[in-house]
């Protein structure tokens, strides 16, 4: 959920958009409702680790597709099959041997992991609309979306008519959401809508916006209020399970202005408050041990608030920082331990 730089350079104000997109995850998975504050950071809490990506990327010629591919599965689909397997053994011994049922193999929450979608159909769907991850494992399927985001984008760009293709993949990925309900397993549907996102951000980084922008305050003024008026007309939004609010073309650009904007905030604060941005540091390049586990450490923190009698505010709280903080810690010892192999 993250990569650095060939130089292997971590920009601060890269992993302070990383920080603030999962922190809007974590409000919104421990049903903080904060206003604005959790509205408008819905709009962009996922398009901006897409746009990380598309910043990050380079296309390495001397790489075949093939070792492109073992990369990048290394990186998303490990951690997907291993947290989803960890998670499926854990509720198997809870659920099912505990309660003296060994037998039962929880093949819903199997097929939910190879689906790799939250449901089957959109929001909204009249019909019967299970929950698929249903182990806690619910943000995983970012992952399995980024990964196949990457290889279309990668595709793309070998091709040498990469703006055709992602425009083709995206008109196709519009039609088949305004006409269809189904959400494709692995997100086959949005694959090609999310590699727009990494586009803007590869755009970002050839065109220098970020330091063009950050270079006179004014300059923040106009992609703020479109940001805000198309936000708030556009709507609520959540790709997991293909709301994409009133538009999804508007709703492209509402999501890349939205990152745009927190990319740039980070740039302005890691020149002046230096002690934030090392927080925010810490938890952007955690991004993906925080992603896998902050639900099952939710389950947790509930159990303990409920033994404890804690109110409704502060378990939230603690659901997000005490999570946050842990699993930086928890991602932090395993990368020291892997470095000193």
């Amino acid at each position: 959920m993250g990569a650095s730089l060939q130089n292997k350079k971590r920009l601060g104000w890269l992993d302070f958009g990383k920080a603030m997109g999962i922190l809007i995850v974590l409000l919104v998975h421990a049903e903080c409702r904060l206003g604005l504050l959790t509205y408008y950071g819905g709009m962009f809490y996922m398009p901006i680790f897409f746009m990380a990506a598309g910043y990050t990327y380079r296309c390495k010629p001397q790489e075949s597709f093939c070792e492109f591919v073992k990369k990048k599965s290394k990186r998303m689909l490990f951690p997907y099959a291993g947290t989803s397997l960890f998670l499926w053994f854990f509720f198997w011994i809870k659920d099912c041997i505990l309660a003296g049922n060994p037998m039962d193999a929880k093949l819903h929450s199997i097929k939910g992991i190879l689906y790799s979608r939250n449901q089957m159909y959109v929001a909204g769907y009249a019909g019967e609309n299970p929950v698929l991850l249903d182990i806690l494992n619910a943000p995983l399927w970012f992952l399995t979306a980024m990964f196949l985001a990457y290889l279309w984008y990668e595709l793309a760009s070998r091709s040498g008519r990469k703006y055709i293709l992602l425009a083709v993949g995206l008109i196709l990925s519009v039609i088949w959401h305004y006409t269809a309900d189904l959400l494709l397993p692995w997100s086959l549907d949005a694959v090609p809508y999310f590699a727009c996102f990494m586009a803007v951000g590869e755009f970002l980084r050839d065109k220098e916006i970020i330091p063009h922008l950050v270079g006179k305050w004014y300059r923040f003024l106009l992609p703020l209020l479109i940001f805000i008026g198309l936000a708030y007309w556009n709507g609520s939004v959540n790709l997991s399970c293909g709301m994409y609010g009133r538009s999804m073309l508007i709703y492209l650009l509402v999501g890349s202005l939205g990152s745009l904007l927190v990319f740039a905030a980070g740039e302005v604060l890691e020149n002046f408050c230096a002690p934030v941005m090392k927080l925010t540091g810490w938890i952007g390049q955690e991004t993906m041990t925080i992603l896998c586990f902050h639900m099952f450490l939710f389950m947790f923190i509930k159990t303990a608030a409920n033994i404890l009698g804690l109110g409704g505010g502060f378990t939230k709280f603690c659901l997000v920082a005490g999570s946050a903080a842990v699993l930086c810690i928890v991602g932090r010892c395993y990368h020291c331990i892997l470095d000193k192999r």
